[in-house]
């Protein structure tokens, strides 16, 4: 795998005395890595061209002139941008973490190998004339934009997990052919910074899919819902040469601005996921302000790229919260036209429930909330430390997390619930049905049918088992044939609540 790590010779960091959560102690915390299985890159600092290929020459072109600037200068400067900050290191240091997105990507696109970038500052905020949220140039847009562009990819896949909606990426790659970014991020119907109407699922953005969460507390086990119900069939069906990860860990246990409880080997099983496709995976570091957390999770990801086993993270027999269960309901609707996997999905949900669904893909708005800041911005009195007892508790609990991952089994699958599922010599090519006798789905030997039952019926219980590599061909979804006996699976109680479980839009 590779690796680009910023040394930090000299530091982006924020001048005028306020407290301030992304600081260069995010780096320092990781310890990362002198593995000899790892190929480190070097640094070099992005041409005025590659930046510009997203950002405006204005824009471009202020951020440099903070180089020069006094203390004062600068502070004033920021009151233009929403909740950034820049020092005389600034203009450097951004131009090295492009540079080290842009060059991670082509590395691992040329040579088919996993990497990550632990760069600052962030960039998935960043719009093309404008810094916002830490964020100076988007250095996701950026390498996106480069990898295309230098031949080394013709589709990229952006996947973004950090826990602040990814609006500045959804800005940056809107209209270019080739580029699709799928976020995931804390929404709470827009109440929830940037509190933006567009990072909710309707919006006019033709290359972003939205995937609000509208409650805190999400686990590993709502973010894995997300994978294999949405992220997953759109990576096959849009089959990228390149996956790009906008990887902030701000969705970690224990972090002041997520609040949600994702766990190290959370964060480690949705990039082997992304792995398992086959597809070149470069991961770009964004937030991540709890500093154990963000040392755990960078090193659980590291490992997976490494190829090492990743524990079991959570009991995978419980149903993800309502509210994401809405969330795909609503993704299947709004997206159906598009992807025929999710058609593919409302036609059983029609024939379990027996009743038809909403055809109509668009909804006006599942906004509710209000947007009122506005230059000058603050740049003072922002954030506010955790208490040393909060952050006491936090890492007995994330202590407590990485001792059971020891212990535990590294072996993922659940052969007690995914035992209802078996392929059948016996089932047409690409038929999907229930056997009465055997109590089992049976499955023919299509691609499509095989991928379609495994993605909702056998992954939700072992986000591990590989799926394979994404084929040259786009799966036949609408080929699948669901038969009349899949209805019987309403009268198997045991049966029921796994379907409940699996499709927990259905019922």
């Amino acid at each position: 795998m590779y690796l680009i790590m910023d040394e930090q010779e000299e530091k982006h960091d924020q001048p005028w005395p306020s407290y301030h959560i992304e600081t260069p102690r995010r780096l320092e915390s990781t310890g990362l890595y002198s593995d000899s299985r790892i190929h480190h890159l070097p640094r070099r600092e992005a041409t005025l061209d590659e930046i510009e290929s997203v950002h405006t020459k204005r824009y471009v072109q202020d951020v440099k002139s903070t180089e020069t600037m006094t203390v004062v200068q600068q502070e004033q400067f920021c009151t233009n941008y929403e909740d950034i900050y820049v020092n005389s290191a600034t203009w450097r240091r951004a131009k090295l973490a492009a540079a080290s997105a842009i060059d991670l990507a082509i590395e691992c696109a040329t040579h088919k190998k996993p990497g990550i970038a632990f760069v600052r500052p962030p960039g998935h905020h960043a719009m093309p004339d404008e810094g916002c949220g830490f964020c100076i140039f988007n250095n996701v847009a950026i390498a996106a934009k480069q990898a295309i562009k230098r031949g080394v990819a013709k589709r990229v896949l952006i996947v973004d997990y950090d826990v602040h909606a990814a609006n500045g990426t959804q800005e940056c790659i809107e209209g270019e052919e080739g580029i699709q970014l799928i976020s995931i991020h804390r929404y709470e119907h827009g109440k929830f910074w940037p509190n933006m109407p567009q990072t909710g699922i309707y919006h006019k953005y033709k290359n972003t899919m939205n995937l609000p969460l509208n409650a805190t507390g999400m686990s590993d086990r709502e973010y894995f819902a997300l994978f294999s119900h949405i992220i997953l069939p759109v990576a096959y069906s849009y089959r990228p040469d390149l996956i790009l990860v906008s990887s902030g860990f701000d969705a970690s246990i224990g972090d002041p601005e997520g609040y949600m409880n994702v766990t190290p080997s959370g964060f480690a099983t949705m990039i082997r996921k992304l792995m398992d496709t086959g597809v070149p995976v470069a991961a770009i570091l964004e937030g991540g302000y709890f500093l154990d957390a963000l040392a755990a999770d960078s090193e659980y990801v590291v490992r997976a790229m490494l190829g090492e086993a990743v524990p079991k993270s959570v009991e995978l027999s419980l149903r993800p919260h309502p509210l994401v269960a809405e969330t795909i309901s609503r993704i299947y609707q709004r997206y159906q036209n598009s992807f025929p996997f999710f058609r593919k999905v409302q036609e059983l949900r029609e024939l379990l429930l027996e009743t038809k669904f909403d055809t109509r893909t668009e909804q006006t708005t599942d906004y509710t909330g209000e947007r009122v800041v506005c230059a000058p911005y603050d740049t003072r009195g922002i954030y506010t430390p955790l208490s040393d007892e909060k952050v006491d508790e936090f890492r007995k609990e994330l202590a407590e997390i990485l001792n059971e991952d020891k212990l535990k089994k590294l072996e993922n699958f659940d052969e007690k619930m995914a035992k209802p599922l078996e392929f059948s010599t016996g089932t047409p090519t690409n038929c999907l049905k229930y056997d009465d006798d055997l109590e089992k789905i049976v499955f023919g030997d299509g691609n499509a049918v095989r991928l379609f039952a495994t993605l909702l019926f056998r992954l939700p219980f072992d986000p591990l088992f590989a799926l394979g590599h994404i084929p040259d061909t786009i799966p036949n979804f609408q080929d699948i044939q669901l038969h009349d006996s899949l209805k019987e699976i309403r009268k198997d109680i045991k049966f029921f609540c796994l379907a409940f479980w699996v499709m927990p839009t259905i019922f």
